[in-house]
């Protein structure tokens, strides 16, 4: 395996982290509340935020690696 290929791999599944990661707490979150009964969070709309959150985590973490 190339130095390349091994560096590339490295980024993805970092970026795979990074998105599991905020699924997991988005995920965690909405139990949390729909255990509460606060709020009716569909799993569907869980999902999109956890994208969401995931793209921006990506984007502060790409960032901070910038500087």
């Amino acid at each position: 395996m190339t130095k390349e290929l091994k560096e590339q791999l490295i980024k993805r599944l970092k970026s795979f982290a990074w998105r599991i990661g905020c699924y997991i707490t988005v995920a965690g979150i909405a139990l949390i509340v729909d255990n509460l009964t606060l709020f009716n969070i569909s799993p569907e709309l869980t999902t999109v935020i956890a994208l969401i959150a995931g793209e921006i985590t990506k984007f502060v973490n790409t960032y901070s690696e910038s500087k």
